[in-house]
């Protein structure tokens, strides 16, 4: 008679405590991201984190004067607990065969494909940064990361990582300010670093391309703590067991959430590659003037343009764009600002654009209806 003993089986407890220890270990933008476990069993599938910004710099005050506070948390961001998981299957030919580990494996491709999937989350964090603290550039070099880098103000200091892809790293290490990883002067913040710049420690991603629907290729200069990782579960190991198929099918999950959480920690170096049409979501708004027949343009302190770049507005009776990607706007006006009443004659919509300076082409656009007082 066969016996089926304790090491003839797969025990969930001990592979959950197998993929607990795998996970992270390939999770690349892990030494950036803050981890956060005390959502760990609470309920609630949507959360509300704070995203700070800086409060902005003191103000010089008379004696006996009033000192207005600054909010040290100028909104919250909504963020939606995600759900990761995959599974494997091992047959029992393999695990009983004493070829390799293929438990021990499991074990690691299952934290791998999750890591994955979070890091990819992560990524997708970054891309939310605001249109301030965007660097545009024609491509990747040395001098666009130095002026970048102006974005940081006197903050320039510290520990930070340099995301690229490929190509951006091709052009980098052909510049005579770029240092080799063993000639750098600085320990390497994680596994990965092939070398620096500017101070920036440069790791290559795949996951740095362009975005057809932002318009974008970002590159991005991140510094510790920019990114948070709020983890509403640990490893989540289930073990079904097919007798009729003599196989285990393994199933990991992990409940997770990623965002941004300190804007002012990251920097990205956008090449525009085509005109974006924008939602409301972005905050900007077309609202009533103070006098009759006026209207303004209300636009956030976060779509603030990028050096070299500015507001313009057309007004019209067309709801189509009035903007193409490479070609030079006509008959706009420059943005006077958000409390500033600008007169729309008959026209029934308004076309926000974001121009290049230089030459007047557009990389963003959005159109509202007009409202007057």
């Amino acid at each position: 008679m066969s016996i089926s003993m304790k090491e003839h089986m797969i025990i969930p407890e001990v592979l959950a405590d197998m993929v607990a220890g795998a996970f992270g270990s390939r999770l690349t933008l892990k030494p950036l991201a803050e981890e956060d476990n005390t959502l760990q069993g609470k309920p609630g599938d949507t959360l509300k984190f704070p995203a700070f910004r800086y409060i902005g710099k003191a103000a010089r005050v008379d004696e006996n004067g009033e000192v207005l506070p600054g909010l040290l948390s100028a909104d919250t961001v909504s963020v939606s607990v995600r759900k990761f998981a995959k599974a494997v299957c091992i047959t029992d030919e393999a695990r009983l065969s004493g070829m390799g580990d293929p438990v021990g494996e499991a074990a690691r491709q299952l934290a791998h494909a999750i890591d994955h999937a979070v890091d990819d989350e992560l990524y997708e964090a970054l891309k939310g940064v605001g249109l301030s603290r965007k660097a545009a550039i024609d491509g990747l070099t040395a001098n666009a990361v130095a002026d970048a880098l102006a974005l940081f103000g006197e903050e320039q200091d510290g520990p930070k990582v340099l995301l690229t892809d490929a190509a951006g790293f091709a052009a980098l290490r052909k510049d005579p300010a770029y240092l080799r990883a063993g000639d750098m002067a600085q320990e390497a913040i994680f596994k990965g670093v092939v070398g620096e710049i500017w101070g920036c420690q440069v790791v290559v991603s795949n996951r740095i391309q362009d975005d057809p629907a932002l318009g974008e290729k970002q590159h991005f200069v991140v510094k510790p703590g920019a990114l948070k990782l709020v983890s509403k579960t640990g490893a989540v190991v289930e073990v079904k067991r097919e007798p009729e198929y003599m196989r285990d099918t393994v199933f990991a999950s992990r409940h997770c959430a990623a965002y941004l959480y300190d804007a002012g920690r990251v920097v990205s170096l956008t090449q525009f590659t085509a005109l974006q049409r924008l939602s409301a979501g972005s905050g900007i708004a077309c609202t009533a003037g103070s006098a009759a027949g006026m209207m303004r343009i209300v636009i956030p302190e976060g779509m603030a343009p990028p050096a070299g770049y500015g507001w313009q507005v057309v007004v019209d009776d067309s709801p189509q764009g009035a903007g193409a990607f490479g070609t030079a706007l006509l008959g706009g006006t420059d943005w006077p600002g958000s409390n500033a009443d600008i007169d729309p004659g008959t026209g029934m919509y308004a076309h926000v654009l974001l121009v290049n300076l230089k030459d007047d082409k557009p990389v963003k656009e959005i159109t509202l209806s007009v409202v007057t007082a």
